[in-house]
């Protein structure tokens, strides 16, 4: 069996275990949806064009705009756990070419708060993620494996429904159009609105 194949299989029951986990019924109330926006910066550099000035596209960044719902775990509502759908992308546009990077991260975060303050750890699979570019008059595309990482957060209750915080990704991503692995790891900062 191919690598690819190997790995596109084992992708799929990571996608079909995460999913099962996230419909799981929870001796949890839920606490409602939210949503959730983040701009993030990091990861290796898939592409570069130049104009007026010149712009990186990075497998981290940069957009990430999700929904989500929130159960809570405990009747002190200090402990809940948050599934949520995003969609991720970036996108540059110069004088020689234009390339995107998008995916769809699905979530699964387990959040403590202790008064105004929340920590959140949990798993992002990633599902879909796609590159394209046209650069001096040629295109190409790139369709990576499903992909499987890691959440850490740290938030903020500005409110009782907004919580406005930092996020740290930790995911790579590959394909058998490449030979090396992509870092996609990121830094963000998210806000969260409850509804």
């Amino acid at each position: 069996m191919s690598r690819h194949r190997h790995s596109h299989r084992h992708n799929r029951l990571l996608a079909a275990g995460f999913t099962l986990l996230a419909a799981m019924p929870l001796p949890a109330q839920a606490a409602g949806m939210v949503l959730t926006g983040e701009i993030a910066f990091g990861g290796d550099k898939l592409a570069s064009v130049s104009g007026d000035y010149d712009e990186d596209l990075r497998a981290g960044q940069l957009l990430n705009l999700g929904i989500g719902f929130d159960f809570d775990l405990n009747p002190a509502k200090t402990l809940l756990l948050r599934a949520g759908i995003n969609y991720k992308f970036d996108a540059i546009d110069a004088d020689n070419g234009e390339a995107d990077f998008d995916r769809w991260p699905l979530d699964l975060i387990l959040v403590s708060r202790q008064g105004n303050l929340s920590l959140g750890a949990g798993l992002t699979y990633h599902l879909s993620p796609t590159y394209e570019d046209t650069i001096d008059n040629i295109s190409r595309r790139i369709d990576f494996d499903d992909a499987l990482g890691f959440l850490l957060q740290v938030g903020f209750m500005v409110t009782p429904t907004m919580e406005l915080g930092g996020r740290v990704t930790l995911i790579e991503y590959e394909s058998d159009m490449i030979a090396n692995r992509i870092d996609g790891d990121s830094f963000g900062i998210y806000i969260s609105v409850g509804l």
